[in-house]
């Protein structure tokens, strides 16, 4: 997880919500902890804050793993969507 901090320069929030995700992601699916519920998490802030180098952040530790299918990023946006190689929230959650 660190070298992956370190790739993507995290400063101290970014790598705050980095390693949530990342130690959820290391012990439901690489140790298979079943106790661990699903996470749901939400990463605001104006544009230009570095959100989007904790998805690429995330993305790079999932592709690692070979489980970069296993995680859905969700924006607001058709246009915030693509910039992170995700869906809008909309197409995501299957609200109509």
């Amino acid at each position: 997880m660190s070298e992956v901090e370190c790739e993507f320069g995290l400063n101290e929030k970014q790598r705050t919500c980095f390693r949530i995700i990342a130690n959820w992601f290391v012990c439901k699916v690489v140790e298979k902890s079943s106790n661990k519920p699903q996470l749901s998490m939400v990463m605001t802030g104006p544009g230009g804050t570095g959100k989007m180098y904790v998805v690429n952040a995330v993305r790079e530790l999932m592709r690692h793993y070979g489980c970069e299918h296993q995680i859905r990023f969700l924006a607001p946006t058709g246009s915030a969507a693509s910039l992170i190689e995700g869906m809008t929230i909309h197409k995501g959650l299957g609200i109509k």
